[in-house]
């Protein structure tokens, strides 16, 4: 079952009353998930990020993550690896090096566009509640989800499945597109709880099918550095 409601635009006076059960549920939403993320600073963990590119994976890389005093997220890479060396003659490492450019750049394009949508951006998110057009969409297992149209783009569409209980997010689906709606792109962000009830996104999961590229992260290894 969906529930399509209007939230408001200052900009338009004629939209509808946002009902008070939506309202509270968003603020609600938007409190837990600050709450968490001061508890989420308390840990570090270990990041995997594996691409795929024409259907072959490239080596995983690995990094420690962890939180700085200033509240940004610090990435240090365990035993970063280089680019292999190009082998043949010159017009075959020219070729080579051409390929290996264009895919960074389809890599940078999918990165970029990720940005765009996770980790949420509590402004962009707040603002889109207010000004955008949402559904709640009561799910068969029980759960609710909050679904925001137009997030970014026009056309593109970013739900936020809640746990009923506690209102923390147990996963988040991203679809939108790169130039037009014919280049598809879809993210799927998977929530896992830790044991004093700490979310954390424990996998994400780009796919870019025009570009033949996915990228899958995976968080683990979670632990509260010793000061």
């Amino acid at each position: 079952m969906v529930a399509i409601f209007v939230l408001p635009n200052p900009a338009y006076a004629q939209a509808p009353a946002v009902p008070e059960a939506l309202q509270q549920k968003a603020q609600a939403m938007q409190q837990a998930a600050t709450q968490n993320e001061r508890k989420l600073h308390q840990y570090e963990w270990i990041e995997t990020t594996t691409v795929t590119m024409n259907g072959t994976a490239r080596p995983p890389k690995q990094s420690i993550c962890r939180y700085s005093p200033y509240g940004t997220l610090v990435k240090t890479p365990i035993a970063p690896q280089g680019a292999p060396p190009l082998s043949g003659g010159p017009l075959r490492r020219h070729i080579e090096e051409k390929k290996i450019q264009e895919a960074e750049q389809e890599l940078a394009a999918t990165r970029g566009l990720t940005a765009m949508y996770v980790p949420l951006n509590p402004t962009t998110l707040r603002q889109a509640l207010q000004t955008r057009r949402v559904d709640l969409e009561h799910e068969p297992t029980g759960g609710n989800a909050l679904v925001i149209n137009d997030y970014v783009k026009p056309g593109d569409r970013v739900g936020l499945d809640l746990d009923t209980a506690t209102l923390q997010l147990r996963r988040i689906t991203v679809k939108s597109y790169f130039s037009s709606p014919a280049e598809a792109f879809t993210a799927t962000v998977q929530f896992s709880v830790l044991e004093d009830g700490t979310t954390y996104p424990s996998v994400t999961t780009i796919d870019a099918p025009g570009k033949k590229l996915s990228i899958t992260t995976v968080s683990s290894s979670f632990s509260k550095p010793v000061l």
